[in-house]
């Protein structure tokens, strides 16, 4: 609206999400040859942001966001020798307020490096994208309309001076189980 008016404008309103809630932080040492000294460590963290669009109290949007980390001195120099980090965002839509889903989608991603000749600098790097969505039309919360993507790239050190020379990059087939899919336990 403006100041000397009470017509509203067509500007939209801004939706500021809250901090989010942390629901798991954790850090923990490894130790892979069992002799008491740490060889690597490994952290998870977990967090909920919930966003309610049309003010009645229930969440419209929430989004999970879990970081776990792992690095890892697999031959003992102090130095590290493998990274990996994976990223899991799942972002749950429900805009009819019956509590159920009506949109769903989920990205992973996935990196991991490698310091092949024990020079502390990482030699080969991988990373993969994953996504899948989907919506939910009244029928008791299973997923429709799936659609999924996903990409790989590989980075290469081939000169041994620590910076990436060559990356490789290709598509990645996804496969979306539904609840009851896949071999018995």
């Amino acid at each position: 609206m403006t100041e000397d008016d009470t017509t509203p404008t067509n500007e939209p309103a801004t939706i500021e999400p809250d901090g989010g809630r942390v629901i798991e932080s954790t850090m923990k040492e490894l130790d892979l040859t069992g002799d008491g000294d740490p060889d690597g460590y490994r952290s998870v963290h977990t967090e909920v942001r919930e966003l309610d669009i049309d003010g009645d109290g229930v969440a419209d949007l929430v989004e999970t966001v879990t970081i776990s980390e792992t690095a890892l001195d697999v031959d003992g120099d102090g130095v590290l020798d493998v990274i990996t980090t994976i990223e899991t965002s799942e972002t749950t839509m429900d805009f009819t307020g019956d509590g159920v889903s009506d949109s769903v989608e989920v990205t992973e991603i996935k990196t991991i490096a490698y310091d092949i000749d024990g020079d502390g600098d990482f030699d080969i790097t991988r990373t993969e994208v994953l996504t899948a969505s989907g919506i939910s039309p009244d029928d008791g919360g299973k997923l429709t309309d799936v659609e999924t993507s996903g990409v790989r790239l590989y980075g290469l050190d081939t000169t041994g001076d620590g910076k990436i020379d060559d990356f490789v990059v290709e598509d990645v087939d996804v496969e979306v189980l539904e609840e009851g899919d896949g071999e018995e336990n």
